[in-house]
């Protein structure tokens, strides 16, 4: 029995969680900056920081639970399952490091 190749863009997913926490990261220190630069009130800033911290984590939960749901292609083999349960655990690490590096910063004082 010979498996067949996995899909190249399949690889892509490997980095996708983080690369939308790395979006998240930038997003939030860039409003941050700019709201603090022009003064906005301390409630508003805080809100819009939340909201964009919850939407980024509801984008890497929905593609944790697209690949927790989904099963790998049988016709790949080995490689492929292997490369499933990488692709749902590396999502689940963003999602996890998400929680615990952006969201205790939103609780501290928003500007100084």
């Amino acid at each position: 029995m010979r498996a067949m190749l996995v899909p190249p863009r399949r690889l892509w997913w490997l980095a996708g969680g983080f690369t939308v926490w790395c979006i998240a990261l930038v997003v939030l220190y860039a409003l941050h900056a700019i709201g603090c630069a022009f003064a906005w009130p301390a409630g508003a800033l805080r809100w819009s920081l939340v909201i964009v911290f919850l939407a980024h984590l509801a984008v890497i939960g929905w593609m944790w639970g697209q690949f927790a749901r989904g099963s790998p292609d049988p016709a790949t083999g080995k490689t492929g399952s292997f490369l499933h349960d990488a692709i749902v655990w590396a999502t689940i690490a963003a999602f996890a490091s998400g929680v615990l590096a952006l969201g205790p910063p939103l609780l501290l004082t928003t500007c100084i």
